[in-house]
């Protein structure tokens, strides 16, 4: 997925980190990717840079100058940068502790020393295009504002001609005319362009970090397309819902990947502490949205309990059968089934027979039912392990080497001989254990 970057900035990174090994190897993997990187290995160094110039991208050690450290230079960079995208490199971090930093705003995400190579270029692409979004929204309103103070100027002068008209002027009694009727007053809205810019940004974000987020963020947004219509939903209610199924899981990007796979593979596999940071996907998805505008905030409440249970057991609020609002008790069983590899009917029946009137409102589910046939979705992707590949699977994501050469093409039926072929050059190259195929 070909990545764009509207900001000569977003690609400009600072590392610090006290590890000469580790700043190496950040700086090396993120000029590999294009990025103008300063490392530094020190705060009183990175604070001196952030003073000076500005950057997309930042990158801090969790223990830089001491336990803990480097949340101070956090603290700061948010300060000095609010714009920029952090990174935390972290070992060894506490549960509760990685939930405050998250829940503050101080850490865009978060990589678990060590990575994956492909997990370090994931986060640097999803920073660099959060930082360009950002910046994008803010040239957007700039114009918008320049363009109502502009309208504000021409009616003012406007309405003060007509008074001064007014004053010096009568009307004939039956000539019809009358005094000037005061001009509608002008609101800055956020526009269509702007909405379209940020979701698209959005969307690329979410699928560079797990194409499956990504994937059941499109199947989510063509369901609740036919949702809409059968119900009959008001236009604004139709784009609430159509927006908070294209962003319900921009929350788990602040989660370390690893902790995401595992979750999303089997929530099982997620320890205690690992699922209570997941379970904060809503509420952080929720500020994001209202950070980005004010006017997302009736999508940020739906996004906020897409995870509510009608039985009340569900999260972050533990919400309760009607006390859910509407729009989220229709959002819910949607990404359930967007999730879900099961054969269509096998899932219809288990979400009928077992999880309406306890995980799901019993109406939404029969209102998906009649909606799956009606709508043209595209296909489900899913992520598996390289070990996982079988024959008769077909690739949604090519298959390469260390050299970026394609091993085994996208669309491609694999057949016995493609799988030996590629765990053949695995067993003498590593290749990135983690493909993308079609349900």
């Amino acid at each position: 997925m070909a990545e764009e970057y509207t900001n000569q900035n977003a690609k400009k990174a600072l590392v610090a980190d006290s590890d000469p090994a580790v700043l190496q190897a950040v700086k090396d993997q993120l000029q590999g990717l294009g990025f103008l990187t300063t490392a530094v290995d020190t705060d009183t160094m990175a604070t001196e840079h952030l003073k000076g110039e500005m950057f997309g991208v930042i990158f801090v050690d969790h223990d830089l100058g001491g336990p803990a450290g480097g949340i101070k230079l956090l603290e700061l960079a948010k300060e000095m940068q609010p714009d920029g995208s952090r990174l935390l490199l972290a070992s060894g971090v506490g549960v509760d502790e990685m939930t405050k930093i998250v829940m503050k705003g101080l850490v865009f995400r978060c990589l678990t020393k060590p990575w994956m190579t492909n997990d370090m270029k994931v986060a640097a692409l999803n920073a660099a295009e959060r930082y360009s979004l950002r910046k994008e929204i803010e040239a957007q309103e700039s114009r918008i504002q320049t363009l109502t103070e502009k309208l504000q100027g021409a009616e003012q002068a406007v309405s003060q001609v007509n008074a001064k008209r007014g004053d010096s002027e009568e009307a004939p009694e039956d000539s019809g005319a009358s005094a000037a009727a005061p001009a509608p007053s002008i609101s800055v809205s956020y526009s269509a362009d702007d909405e379209n810019i940020a979701l698209a940004a959005m969307n690329r974000m979410l699928y560079t970090f797990h194409p499956n987020l990504g994937n059941t963020a499109m199947r989510a947004k063509a369901l609740c397309a036919t949702i809409a219509d059968t119900m009959d939903l008001t236009s604004e209610e139709a784009r609430i819902l159509n927006l908070a199924a294209q962003t319900h899981d921009v929350g788990l990007m602040s989660c370390e990947i690893g902790m995401v796979r595992r979750w999303m593979r089997s929530p099982a596999k997620c320890s205690i502490e690992e699922m209570e940071i997941i379970k904060k996907h809503p509420e952080i998805a929720e500020e994001t949205l209202v950070s980005l505008n004010e006017t997302y905030a009736p999508v940020a409440e739906i996004v906020r309990h897409h995870h509510e249970n009608w039985d009340g057991t569900g999260y972050p609020d533990k919400l309760k059968g009607e006390t859910i609002p509407k729009l989220a008790r229709l959002l819910g069983p949607v990404i359930y089934y967007c999730n879900q590899n099961m054969a269509d009917m096998a899932l219809i029946r288990e979400m009928e027979t077992d999880l309406a009137d306890r995980v799901f409102d019993p109406d939404a589910v029969r209102t998906l039912v009649q909606a799956i046939p009606l709508t043209r979705m595209p296909r489900g992707e899913r992520e598996i392990l390289l070990i996982e590949l079988r024959a008769g699977m077909e690739l949604a994501r090519p298959i390469v080497n260390t050299n970026n050469m394609k091993l085994v093409d996208a669309g491609v039926i694999l057949e016995e001989k493609h799988v030996n072929k590629v765990h053949s050059i695995n067993n003498m190259t590593p290749i990135n254990p983690l493909c993308l195929v079609f349900c």
